[in-house]
């Protein structure tokens, strides 16, 4: 309703001042006084930066309406990403070395902090020990598979975000990831480029919940302060 209201007043502001911000005056052309281009069109206009005189003002309204639209929707994606933690602390578990290793140097370019586990019982150790923001496990281990480690994980911390990865197996589909808990799941081989863009997406929706359960908590406290007491 406030953004609305915003682009309201833009609107109401431009009748006013009737200064359109799409009217560039042409000196070097010599057709006439008041004489110009209009951006917005890409022809020729006469109405002097007037925009009583713009001969197509529905588009216009239209036009400064989406602009200021896109105007408060990139700065409030601008406040997130300011708001959005600069780095992670993240568990890979993989019962492969050079997989762990992998990871950890993607990850870690990105400027996220890695501690490793090779198998689910000891990423069951690392979890109680440290706070991680997420958890990237294989789902094929010895001891402990990804999909009984996820379980066990979200048992002890509902919220936190495990990405599951898989290589093609009967006995571990990936619905069974989904049905465990796990946020996402990436199958091997990967490229860096599709792990990121994996990883970056389950963060970014865990942003999001984490913002949402924080609101629900104020507006709960607004309406119930007594449970302050």
């Amino acid at each position: 309703m406030k953004d609305l209201f915003v682009i309201q007043k833009a609107v109401i502001s431009m009748s006013i001042f009737k200064k359109c911000p799409f009217y560039r005056d042409s000196g070097n052309l010599s057709t006439g006084k008041g004489l110009g281009n209009c951006d917005l069109c890409g022809d020729q206009a006469i109405c002097e930066g007037d925009i009583q005189f713009c001969d197509k003002p529905d588009i216009l309204r239209k036009h400064l309406s989406d602009q200021k639209k896109n105007e408060v929707r990139k700065k409030k994606e601008e406040e997130a990403e300011k708001k959005r933690p600069s780095q992670y602390k993240v568990l890979v578990v993989d019962d492969e070395e050079h997989m762990r290793q992998l990871i950890v140097g993607i990850l870690s370019l990105k400027g996220h902090q890695c501690i490793t586990a090779s198998n689910g019982m000891e990423a069951l150790n690392k979890i109680i020990q440290n706070k991680f923001d997420a958890v990237i496990a294989d789902i094929i281990m010895p001891q402990m598979d990804g999909i009984t480690l996820t379980k066990e994980l979200l048992s002890l911390y509902p919220n936190l975000p495990v990405l599951i990865m898989t290589g093609y197996s009967k006995d571990y589909p990936t619905e069974l990831a989904i049905a465990a808990g796990a946020r996402d799941f990436i199958g091997k081989p990967f490229s860096i480029d599709e792990f990121i863009l994996r990883f970056d997406k389950v963060m970014s929706e865990q942003e999001i919940l984490s913002q949402t359960e924080v609101k629900q908590t104020e507006m709960f406290l607004r309406l119930h302060p007594e449970s302050l007491r």
